[in-house]
């Protein structure tokens, strides 16, 4: 123990005398170099101040569930199209954040059905000879919006927000019934509808900030959409939505002291 104390000792002496010899205070240089370094400009990279005044533009991928009222209580004999069976949607998203708070944007996505074609009749030996019937179908749903997003004050790089998105939305369906006879040839028949639906679309999500350049948006809503008459089994696309995005930061990072 005395052995240590005195190492101790000679230690904080040769510290002093190295000090008064050589004019140098240990930690001195370090704390001035942190006094620096507090002073630089810095990133402030969370979704509060880097992202203000900066575009953003986005994949989306989401689903639309259409409501039990807004589907029809009959199937679409005309087209014979089928909008309650398809959910999935892509868009794409582009925004600029007006202040740290408030985001502007529009967006545009895209539903198809694929095309179904079934055979329902084959005759083979009657007065045609070979002689195939059947139907098929088809449609795609457009939706263009425009909307804003208020992110609430709290969190840095994860933020909630509410917003409201108002648009249009433009359903097409075509389908009909046709047919092949050895005698006849090839003949069918097709028919098609078309409805536009105006809408306004509550939307819940949060935002996080995958790095600097991109951040993923997760929202749910509730779509409410003007009637029309039946096409695809609908007659109106309103209902719970529910969208995934992938957007990427555009512009310089904003410095600040």
């Amino acid at each position: 123990m005395k052995r240590i104390l005195v190492m101790l000792a000679l230690l904080i002496t040769s510290g002093n005398l190295m000090a008064q010899t050589t004019g140098y205070v240990p930690f001195t240089y370090a704390n001035k170099t942190i006094e620096e370094l507090e002073k630089r400009p810095v990133f402030i990279d969370s979704l509060k101040r880097v992202y203000k005044k900066r575009w953003t533009i986005g994949l989306e991928y989401g689903l639309r569930f259409v409501s039990n009222s807004g589907r029809s209580t009959l199937p679409d004999t005309i087209t014979l199209a089928d909008f309650t069976s398809k959910r999935s949607f892509i868009g794409l998203e582009s925004g600029y954040f007006v202040s740290k708070d408030i985001q502007v944007f529009l967006a545009l996505d895209f539903m198809s059905l694929p095309k179904n074609q079934t055979i329902t009749s084959l005759t083979i030996g009657g007065p045609n000879g070979i002689q195939v019937e059947g139907s098929g179908s088809g449609g795609a749903m457009v939706n263009v919006g425009i909307g804003g997003k208020y992110f609430f004050n709290v969190g840095a790089f994860t933020r909630i927000y509410t917003g409201l998105k108002l648009g249009i939305i433009k359903a097409v369906a075509e389908g009909g019934s046709g047919g092949f006879t050895v005698a006849q040839g090839q003949y069918q028949q097709t028919i098609r509808q078309s409805r536009n639906y105006n809408y306004g679309n509550i939307l819940f999500g949060l935002a996080h900030r995958l790095s600097p350049r991109m951040m993923i948006d997760i929202n749910m809503g509730y779509l409410h959409a003007s009637r029309s008459k039946n096409i695809g089994g609908i007659i109106s696309p309103g209902g719970i939505t529910s969208t995934l995005a992938l957007q990427f930061i555009i512009g310089k990072w904003n410095r600040v002291r």
